[in-house]
């Protein structure tokens, strides 16, 4: 009897979330350039978790040992990258905001005063600014690979799984509709599947 290859059988459905959560995780940052807000480390944390979420069933759907799943592998480390660029605006906001809510204990440490301090706000945000910016001109050289991508995962799905596909990807987008997207990932989700 045949083992069932899970990641292969279930390929669709790790397809339509990483997509899904990719593609909303892209929503939320090009929304916050739009308008032009403060950067909010919710909003951040959110971006990071749905690229975390999209990263890790890249993964679960490029497990099968096969030369066509090089693009999906790439597209995999990719959203590393800019989960780790999320993880380092994350990182100069929360510095910025010990810097400005600072009582003192560090920052007496070494003497600072409020202007120093300030100084040190302000450089913690250009920073971030500048990943952000960076962030958005990656993106925008994204969207014709991503959209290449889809296609070419499409072109080797059999019917029943481009169905499949299909219905997984609206499930997935009205649960972030409705707010009922988040669950907690698994620190050793690169462990699972290993042969």
């Amino acid at each position: 009897m045949k083992s069932i290859d899970h990641f292969q059988q279930n390929r669709p459905v790790h397809l339509a979330r990483r997509d899904v959560y990719f593609e909303h995780a892209v929503k939320l940052l090009r929304a916050q350039e739009s308008t032009g807000q403060d950067i909010r480390m919710e909003e951040y944390e959110e971006i990071l978790f749905l690229l975390r979420v999209a990263r890790q069933h890249a993964k679960y759907s490029s497990r099968q040992n096969s030369a066509g799943h090089a693009t999906d592998e790439q597209f995999e480390r990719f959203l590393n990258i800019l989960a780790g660029n999320v993880k380092a605006v994350l990182s100069m906001l929360n510095l910025r905001t010990m810097t400005e809510s600072s009582s003192g204990s560090f920052f007496s440490f070494l003497g600072a005063n409020q202007a120093s301090l300030a100084l040190q706000a302000e450089e913690y945000q250009r920073r971030a600014n500048d990943i952000i910016r960076s962030l958005h001109n990656t993106l925008l050289m994204a969207e014709d690979p991503f959209e290449l991508l889809k296609v070419e995962n499409a072109g080797v799905c059999t019917p029943e799984e481009r169905e499949r596909y299909a219905k997984a990807r609206e499930h997935f987008t009205r649960l972030i509709e409705e707010g009922r997207h988040r669950y907690k990932i698994a620190k050793n989700f690169r462990r699972l599947g290993k042969h």
